[in-house]
C-alpha cells in the first residue's frame, strides 16, 4: 500500500488522475500482480483509490476518506461474519443508485456519458473471463460512472468509498445468479437499459429501470436462497438417524 501511496506522491497525481497501468506498477514497485490488486482494493476499500473501465485505478477524491471512515469499515466486518447482511447492503445499493440514475439522466455531461458506455463495454467484456472478482469490479465501476454523473458529490463520495462494500456485494450477488439459466442475459439487458435511458436523458425512465434492476437481483436471490434452505431440510429428514442405544453407548 506504501508504495502506491508513494507513486502517487512522486508523481503528484491529484484526484482523478489515472494511475499507471497494473504491469507498469509491477515492475515499479517490484511485486506481483495478485499482491498489487490486494494492495489496490485495500486502498479502495479505505476510500484512497477508485477503480474504472477494466481495473484501471484513479486517485480518488479525499471526501471519499470521510464516508469510509464512518459508514463503510465499521460494517465491513459485521458483512464479513454475516452473509445475511447481503440483503441489507441491497436495500442501501437500492436507494443510492435509484438517485444516481435519476440525477445522471439530467445531469450527465457528453464525457460522463462516454465514460459510461465504457465501463458497460468493459462490464460485458469481462463476463466469461473466469474471473469473479474481475466480473464484479467491472460491474461495480459501471455503477460507480453512474454516480459520478450525477454530480452530486456526497452521492458520489459516499458510493466509492463504499466501493469494497459494493464488489463484495455484487461478487456473492453474481456467484448465486449464475446458476440461474439465462441470467447473464437478463443482467445485461437490464444494464444495457439503465445505460440507454440516462444516455437519452430520461430521469423518471432511468430511476425505474435502476429499480427494476436491484429488486430482480434481491428477488432471484431470495429464491435461491429459500430453494437451498428448503435442500438442506429435505437432506436433513432423510438422513439416517443413529439407534438411542448406540447414541447411549457413545456417550
Amino acid at each position: 500500500m506504501a508504495a502506491i501511496e508513494a507513486i502517487i506522491a512522486e508523481r503528484g497525481l491529484t484526484p482523478g488522475a489515472r494511475l499507471p497501468s497494473e504491469r507498469a506498477m509491477v515492475a515499479m514497485i517490484g511485486t506481483s500482480r495478485g499482491s498489487l490488486r490486494e494492495a489496490i482494493g485495500r486502498l479502495s476499500a479505505a476510500g484512497r483509490l477508485s477503480v474504472g473501465p477494466r481495473g484501471t485505478t484513479i486517485a480518488a477524491p479525499l471526501a471519499a476518506r470521510w464516508a469510509e471512515g464512518t459508514i463503510a469499515a465499521p460494517l465491513g466486518a459485521r458483512i464479513a461474519a454475516d452473509p445475511g447482511y447481503g440483503r441489507d447492503v441491497l436495500e442501501v445499493r437500492q436507494g443510492l443508485e435509484r438517485q444516481a440514475a435519476f440525477h445522471a439522466a439530467r445531469r450527465a455531461l457528453p464525457a460522463d456519458r462516454d465514460h459510461i458506455r465504457r465501463c458497460f463495454d468493459a462490464m460485458i467484456d469481462s463476463h466469461g473471463s473466469g474471473d469473479a472478482g474481475d466480473e464484479a469490479q467491472a460491474d461495480a465501476a459501471f455503477h460507480l460512472a453512474i454516480a459520478r454523473a450525477s454530480h452530486n458529490a456526497v452521492l458520489h463520495s459516499v458510493m466509492s468509498s463504499m466501493f469494497g462494500l459494493l464488489r463484495s456485494s455484487i461478487s456473492d450477488s453474481l456467484e448465486k445468479l449464475y446458476t440461474v439459466p439465462r441470467t447473464f442475459e437478463q443482467l445485461s439487458d437490464q444494464h444495457r437499459r439503465l445505460m440507454e435511458t440516462i444516455l437519452a436523458g430520461d430521469a423518471e425512465a432511468a430511476r425505474d429501470a435502476s429499480d427494476a434492476h436491484i429488486q430482480f437481483v434481491e428477488t432471484t436471490i431470495r429464491g435461491i436462497d429459500e430453494e437451498r434452505a428448503r435442500q438442506v431440510r429435505a437432506a436433513a429428514l432423510h438422513a439416517p438417524s443413529i439407534p438411542q442405544d448406540r447414541q447411549k453407548s457413545r456417550s
